[in-house]
């Protein structure tokens, strides 16, 4: 979950930067222009989290060549220790959290996002209609509601209004209507409730509003209205809003607030706005499409081998009589004393050599990466072989770097050994004072999944002493996960 987080949210920011530098890059001035770009990068936004979960991948080789190790070939899943001392949970409790707050602020975002909409889907059916022009009571600035059928809808004073102005303000709004953008503007908030935590769809959604009355704006001008009567036309509508003190927010509004001395500004300075050809657009549409895409779908990936550097005779390549032993270890993950870590398991595999990458992963996983959490409290580690990568070949060994993905947890500590029999008639449990002795842990220590295998060898040598065989021996855990304590308890068969 978190990994699915933290890839959408790089993804979302590339495919926004990558789209703003494609629009700088090609010289993009027109709103209406850089308006379909923006609609199209946050309908992909929108489906983002959908295609990064089951949506195919593009991949992009631009690292060098594997050869014959790959991460595909070396992924193992995460299973229990040999010694079935690993409790793994679904979900941490550190995901738990974050998917909590991120599922609160959902709901807040979608709650008004349906507040909105129905409070539309209301002053649209209790307009108006008089002289085929809708009004309403509640509109102080005129208004562009619906999703599929837009409607006009303006205050109740505009009759009041200079036909100049009316024939303006019609065609501003029958702009919205036409690009039907209160749609795209109710698909820009569920982007936002989507991505509450990134700031680029907040911006998305302001700049497709902005850009939107700027883009109607210049329609408004082509038609041949006079800009500064216009521009005074917004000031008047403005000074209304104000007079009221209050105001319709819906998408496709007139009237956006902030917006207002941007969009004179834009006006009185529309003799100077740059053209676009259209040749320019689409290629500048095109270039937008292919790199907000690859941003969405991309995968960096490995370049493929050449047919050359597959042949057994080439020295840099591993034969099939080559060990395998551990170069260097990579851990991603939040860990706290990683460097220490890694250390710790490169010292204890020093010199093991394995017949090939997975064993290698295997055991080193198992065996080193996991025990070493495991040993320090945090018995509820999930780790998992992200890949591996060769480092070259030294005295006839291929060198490999193993890169692990490890999610530590909370660190547990001991709180008490108990042995029982799983037959009490038949069985034998040892005297308290050799149960006492079995664990070399006290009270309050961290935890140490080796030292309760040392426990089990002790237990063995015990009941083998005394002439009962080995025993069979079943241990079963109890989590405090409030105050992070854990109680052993070996069943004796």
């Amino acid at each position: 979950m978190e990994r699915l987080f933290l890839e959408c949210t790089l993804r979302a920011a590339l495919l926004v930067g990558g789209a703003a530098i494609v629009l700088y890059v090609m010289r993009v001035k027109p709103a209406a222009a850089r308006y379909r770009v923006w609609r199209g990068a946050m309908a992909l936004m929108l489906i983002l989290p959908i295609w990064t979960l089951w949506g195919p991948k593009v991949p992009l080789r631009i690292l060098p060549a594997l050869p014959q190790i790959t991460a595909n070939d070396t992924t193992v899943p995460s299973g229990i220790m040999p010694t079935s001392l690993t409790a793994s949970p679904a979900i941490s409790t550190r995901e738990a959290v974050l998917l909590g707050i991120y599922l609160l602020g959902l709901c807040v975002f979608l709650i008004r996002l349906t507040i909105g909409t129905l409070r539309a889907g209301k002053l649209a059916r209790e307009a108006v209609v008089h002289d085929r022009v809708r009004t309403s009571p509640f509109c102080v600035a005129p208004v562009t509601v619906g999703f599929f059928h837009p409607v006009v809808i303006l205050p109740e004073q505009w009759r009041q209004w200079p036909q100049a102005q009316v024939d303006a303000i019609l065609t501003h709004e029958g702009e919205h209507a036409r690009r039907r953008d209160p749609l795209v503007q109710w698909f820009a908030l569920l982007n936002r409730a989507i991505f509450w935590f990134h700031p680029a769809a907040w911006w998305l959604e302001r700049t497709l509003s902005a850009l939107a009355e700027q883009a109607c704006d210049d329609a408004v001008l082509e038609h041949g209205h006079n800009p500064r009567d216009y521009a005074q036309y917004l000031i008047d509508i403005a000074r209304s809003m104000a007079r009221s003190g209050a105001r319709v927010n819906l998408a496709g509004m007139t009237m956006p607030g902030t917006f207002l001395a941007r969009r004179i500004r834009k006006i009185l300075e529309a003799d100077r706005t740059f053209r676009i050809s259209r040749a320019r657009m689409a290629c500048a549409f095109v270039v937008c499409w292919i790199a907000c895409t690859a941003c969405a779908a991309g995968r960096i990936d490995h370049s493929p081998q050449n047919s050359s550097s597959q042949q057994p005779t080439t020295p840099s390549l591993p034969q099939p009589s080559t060990k395998f032993v551990l170069g260097d270890l990579k851990i991603e993950g939040d860990v706290q004393d990683r460097d220490a870590a890694r250390d710790r398991v490169l010292n204890h595999f020093n010199g093991h050599e394995y017949r090939d990458a997975r064993q290698l992963a295997d055991v080193v996983m198992e065996v080193g990466v996991r025990a070493d959490f495991q040993n320090r409290g945090y018995f509820k580690v999930i780790a998992d072989v992200v890949g591996t990568q060769p480092l070259g070949i030294a005295d006839g060994k291929q060198r490999t770097l193993l890169i692990v993905s490890v999610n530590e947890g909370a660190q547990y500590r001991f709180e008490r050994l108990v042995v029982k029999a799983a037959d009490a008639s038949t069985s034998i449990i040892p005297p308290p004072e050799v149960v006492q002795g079995l664990v070399h842990l006290r009270r309050g220590d961290l935890f140490d999944a080796g030292e309760l295998r040392d426990a089990f060898g002790r237990l063995e040598q015990w009941y083998a002493a005394h002439g009962y065989g080995t025993p069979e021996i079943r241990p079963e855990f109890t989590f405090d996960d409030t105050h992070h304590l854990i109680d052993v308890t070996l069943d004796v068969k």
